[in-house]
């Protein structure tokens, strides 16, 4: 005798296809999901922003720096650090030159009065040195300012200058030109030399000197 057969419950068939099809929907739907998380276009948008705002900034940095780059430096002048010495050749001694200035020389321009002071006197064969007479006759400073020359000192006399003697002076530079961005002082000392120990006769010596002295004007920098 055969047993009789039950039909599937259709019911029971279409629940177990909905389970087999869950894990495949939600795989596929997390493979979807994946490229929203790694390609923001939000975060590609602000790379983009950050890059087109800071090129200015450096543009901007280099046009601030283009009057600087333009602007002429000043030089370095003889009386910068407030003094210096310079010596020439006298015959078989030298003339030691001091120059000095109570004045802040870096800060010149053409429309101060430039006061310079100088002291000189003279060294080398110092056994015959004090027993021989040399005399200035005339001391002269001309200053320059590349399209005048204007004598601002002319000293004349019978000046003893042999040890332990020295000849001292003031030099007043006066105001030049708005446009000059420098200046030279010409020193000259005249000098009679005696021939030897009181002999009575004498040589001419020239010992000539200068100094250079850069200004600050619109076009230079300190």
């Amino acid at each position: 005798m055969r047993r009789a057969s039950r039909r599937p419950d259709p019911h029971a068939t279409r629940a177990l296809a909905g389970l087999v099809a869950l894990p495949l929907s939600l795989t596929l739907l997390s493979g979807c999901w994946l490229p929203d998380v790694s390609m923001s276009p939000d975060v590609q948008g602000a790379s983009a922003t950050a890059s087109s705002t800071s090129a200015p900034t450096a543009t901007s940095a280099t046009s601030a720096a283009e009057p600087a780059a333009a602007t002429a430096d000043r030089p370095s002048g003889d009386l910068d650090a407030g003094s210096v010495t310079h010596v020439q050749p006298a015959g078989d001694r030298d003339l030691v030159i001091d120059y000095w200035t109570t004045q802040q020389a870096v800060d010149w321009t053409p429309a101060d009065t430039k006061s310079i002071q100088l002291s000189a006197h003279l060294e080398g064969e110092e056994a015959t040195a004090t027993s021989i007479e040399v005399l200035v006759t005339r001391f002269s400073a001309v200053l320059d300012d590349g399209t005048t020359r204007t004598t601002v000192v002319d000293d004349r006399g019978e000046f003893a200058l042999q040890p332990p003697f020295t000849y001292g002076t003031a030099v007043e530079l006066p105001p030049t030109d708005p446009a000059v961005d420098a200046v030279t002082v010409t020193v000259q000392f005249d000098l009679l030399v005696e021939t030897g120990r009181n002999t009575d006769r004498y040589y001419r010596q020239t010992v000539i000197d200068t100094l250079e002295l850069p200004l600050l004007t619109q076009e230079t920098d300190r």
